[in-house]
C-alpha cells in the first residue's frame, strides 16, 4: 500500500510540473504576442514646390497635398524616410501635422488638393492614415464648397 501511495505522488508532482511548465510558456507566449514594439520616427513631413530626384532616393511620398503660397504653389508631402537616412517624426505624429495644415490651408483658402501615392503605401498603418488624410481633405472640400 505504501508503494502505491508514493506512485501516485510521484505521479501527481510530475503531472504538476508539467502543467507549471505549460503555464509559464503559455504566459511567455502572451507577453511576446502583447509586445508592442516602438514605432522607428521614420517619417516627415516635406514642404516644397517640387520632389527632386535627390529628395526621391531618400524619401518615398505617401501622400501628397498642394496649396497655394505667396510665391506660387508648394506641396506638403508625407514621407516615409528609407534606411540611409533618419526621419524625425513617427506616422501618427507626421498625419497629424499633415491634417493641421490641410485644415488651415481650408481655412485660408489656399487648399488646392490632396492625393495618396497608394502604390508607396507598404503597411496597415499607412493604408489607415492614408484614408483619414483623404477622408480630410474631402470633408473640407465639400464644406469649402458649402459656404461659397
Amino acid at each position: 500500500m505504501l508503494k502505491v501511495g508514493i506512485a501516485v505522488c510521484l505521479l501527481l508532482l510530475a503531472v504538476a510540473g508539467y502543467l507549471a511548465f505549460r503555464n509559464s510558456k503559455l504566459i511567455a507566449e502572451k507577453k511576446q504576442a502583447a509586445y508592442i514594439s516602438v514605432p522607428s520616427s521614420e517619417y516627415t513631413l516635406y514642404m516644397t514646390r517640387e520632389l527632386t530626384e535627390e529628395d526621391r532616393r531618400t524619401m518615398v511620398p505617401l501622400g501628397i497635398m498642394e496649396y497655394r503660397d505667396l510665391n506660387g504653389i508648394m506641396k506638403a508631402v508625407l514621407c516615409r524616410v528609407t534606411h540611409e537616412s533618419s526621419g524625425d517624426l513617427k506616422l501618427e505624429e507626421a498625419g497629424t501635422i499633415m491634417m493641421r495644415h490641410m485644415i488651415q490651408a481650408h481655412q485660408r483658402g489656399t487648399f488646392i488638393g490632396y492625393r495618396s501615392e497608394v502604390e508607396a503605401l507598404q503597411s496597415e498603418d499607412e493604408i489607415r492614415m492614408a484614408d483619414r488624410l483623404s477622408e480630410a481633405a474631402n470633408r473640407s472640400e465639400a464644406a469649402a464648397s458649402q459656404t461659397k
